[in-house]
């Protein structure tokens, strides 16, 4: 008995699926993107997670900046004293993206006069690379942060952002698919290698372009994959899971035929493929982030414009005192100062143009990426310099910031109800019972869970409350769902056009 077995024997509700003929896998992972080890709450329900009988987790080298793959790494440890062994999980990681720590790494490289071969320097702050002496780096770190000696899968992690490098530089199309795919195939080797050193189980590719048509310029093909892996290792290669997008308003990877007539999902079915879905409920339709969940903040009314502007008022007030008041008498030199009051602008800025935002997705990004950190910057550079005044005044600014921005968070929120509630009965209507019952929330879940070819839907569950939650939807008995329900579900998307 393998020890997933003895894992999966321990919670009997759980449907276990097998990946690849072998080990016993949960069909929902919890995906670690936005989680890391200094945050108590993250590693809580991810131990819950493993507790309630969810095995399967994906993260990557660049989430959280490497503490993504340290906090499962710490997760593990504290989780043994449950006998839940290393042995009884799957662990899937991706590599590829050359950002923070890796990126400052690299640089350093360069100076040095032995820079990582085929790197693709997309933009400032983003490079990217998939050639062997990267990809080693990368799984040597990312073992240390897991305080493991194998991972169950290891991916390419977007390796199609060559293609969009290709595509700015004007590279003719067959030109840039030829290196591309050439680049896969090193990758490929120095991952089988890996896999018979078993420091990896299996390898692939996680990708955003799997669902493209064929035609597109940054199509990546499983099906070219799936040959090349054939030439490399012969019918017992390891290449063996595949990642894409998959939910309401994405539905490509279901639909479009590029794989010889058949679908991405189709092609991975019929060669044995692990499908592992994301963005489950965070949809992007017509360049929009669309997120397929109601959220908090609609249990609490909606502000009023006037509401919204009075706090505003307020905040502007305790902005032109820490201006007029503290600024001139602290230590710091007139660049300084200036950078300071940019940073402790958000309301002066947000006056003009809180409700143009196209979203909440768009107004939570703004808040919590950019006004956010500087805010937080700000806030502890002057306090360094502390006096009774000042203390009472960042107090007082902070209470009244949080209070504006949960004002434009429950604004936003309510203003997305018509189109969520637009999405859930398309999708409804589409699929009949028993989907007709269930909330969109439920649905975006649900409709990749019961998809035929889809071996695990990844969520990302940074609360006990979120993981108990989705592990309560596993008790429900679903139909199987394939290329013709997902085609009739191809109209839902036409609501966030509408919209716009």
């Amino acid at each position: 008995m393998s020890l997933t077995e003895e894992y999966a024997e321990r919670f009997a509700a759980m449907p276990f699926v097998r990946w690849n003929g072998n080990i016993a896998a949960s069909p929902i992972g919890i995906g670690t993107y936005r989680m890391n080890l200094h945050e108590p709450e993250h590693r809580d329900a991810l131990m819950s997670a493993l507790r309630s009988g969810i095995n399967v987790i994906d993260t990557a080298t660049n989430y959280s900046d490497g503490n993504a793959e340290e906090l499962i790494g710490h997760v593990l440890e504290h989780v043994a004293a449950d006998g839940i062994q290393r042995e009884h999980l799957v662990i899937v990681s991706k590599a590829g993206y050359v950002q923070g720590r890796n990126l400052n790494r690299a640089i350093k490289r360069e100076h040095q006069g032995h820079a990582f071969p085929h790197m693709v320097k997309y933009e400032d702050g983003l490079w990217h690379c998939i050639h062997p002496e990267f990809l080693q780096d990368q799984l040597d770190r990312s073992l240390r942060h897991l305080r493991s000696q194998y991972l169950d899968a290891y991916l390419l992690h977007n390796p199609e952002y060559f293609l969009l490098n290709a595509i700015r530089e004007d590279i003719p199309l067959d030109e840039a698919q030829a290196e591309f795919y050439y680049r896969i195939e090193l990758a490929f080797r120095y991952l089988e290698n890996e896999a018979r050193a078993r420091r990896i189980r299996w390898y692939g590719v996680s990708s955003n372009a799997f669902g493209l048509p064929s035609h597109h310029e940054q199509f990546v093909s499983v099906e070219r994959l799936w040959e090349i892996a054939r030439q490399i290792g012969g019918e017992q290669h390891h290449f063996r899971v595949v990642q894409a997008p998959l939910n309401l308003l994405e539905p490509g990877i279901a639909t479009e035929p590029n794989c010889s007539g058949q679908t991405f999902l189709e092609f991975a079915q019929s060669n044995g493929l692990v499908v592992m879905v994301n963005r489950v409920l965070n949809a992007i339709a017509h360049n929009t982030l669309v997120r397929l969940a109601v959220h908090a903040a609609t249990a609490e009314p909606a502000p009023t414009p006037s509401d919204i502007a009075a706090k505003l008022a307020d905040a502007m007030m305790l902005e032109d005192q820490l201006a007029t008041t503290f600024l001139p008498s602290l230590p710091f030199e007139p660049d300084s100062k200036e950078l300071l009051a940019d940073f402790l602008s958000p309301a002066r800025q947000l006056a003009t143009m809180w409700d143009r935002f196209e979203s909440i997705e768009q107004w939570h990004d703004t808040e919590t990426q950019y006004f956010a950190p500087r805010i937080r910057e700000a806030l502890e550079a002057i306090l360094r310099h502390p006096t009774d005044e000042l203390r009472q005044w960042v107090e007082s600014y902070r209470t009244t910031i949080e209070r504006l921005f949960g004002m434009l968070t429950r604004y936003y929120a309510h203003r997305a109800l018509p189109r969520l509630e637009a999405i859930e009965q398309r999708t409804q209507s589409a699929l009949g019972e028993p989907f007709a019952s269930m909330n969109i929330t439920e649905l975006a879940i649900s409709v990749p869970l019961a998809t035929a070819g889809v071996t695990c839907t990844l969520l990302g569950a940074r609360r006990r409350s979120y993981v108990e939650s989705v592990r309560a939807l596993l008790g429900r008995s679903l139909p199987h769902i394939g290329r013709e329900q997902w085609e009739a579900l191809l109209s839902v998307g036409e609501v966030v056009r509408q919209a716009q």
